[in-house]
């Protein structure tokens, strides 16, 4: 007479199975995933400051030389508002040598507008301006974004963003 396999057998039998079958393929996707960590990394905007919704950060960029204006940076916020260390995307709007001039609240680089501050936020604090005029240092850069209500260098919460606070280069998915 044929005995029945108990419960923890048969779990036993199966977990040996699926092994056998899925661990190749399982740590193959592991390794890919840690791989690909190591060099780029996914990031999804969550405001209605930027374009775009998801985008890829190349993080092996070397810092400001591989950036041109017009191009997406992440980098890790360093003022108030948001918790320290948190991922931010902007626009490079200013780098090292470029002239930084304001009028009122209106932010120039080059000559070129690239925004004007706000007094308040939208929750009525008042806004104090980024106090920069001059020639972007070594190692800093200016960062915008088309949005009226986005937290960028205009303010000085934010100010210039140091090249030790890069993540990486973002490449707009969709």
């Amino acid at each position: 007479m044929a005995q029945k396999e108990s419960n923890k057998a048969v779990l036993k039998r199966l977990y040996q199975e699926f092994c056998q079958k899925y661990a190749t393929p399982f740590l193959a996707v592991v390794v890919c995933l840690l791989v690909f960590n190591q060099h780029y990394a996914l990031a999804l905007n969550l405001s209605y400051s930027l374009p775009h919704h998801l985008y890829l950060i190349k993080k092996d960029v070397n810092k400001l030389s591989d950036l041109k204006q017009g191009d997406y940076v992440a980098f890790a916020w360093q003022g108030g508002f948001y918790p320290i260390g948190t991922q931010v995307i902007k626009e490079v709007a200013g780098l090292p040598g470029n002239h930084v001039a304001k009028t009122n609240r209106t932010f120039f680089i080059d000559g070129k507008e690239v925004g004007t501050a706000k007094e308040y936020s939208l929750d009525g604090m008042k806004l104090a301006i980024n106090p920069f005029e001059g020639e972007i240092p070594q190692r800093y850069m200016w960062v915008k974004t088309g949005h009226k209500d986005s937290l960028d260098s205009r303010y000085e919460l934010s100010g210039l963003i140091h090249s030790g606070q890069i993540i990486g280069k973002a490449v707009p998915i969709f």
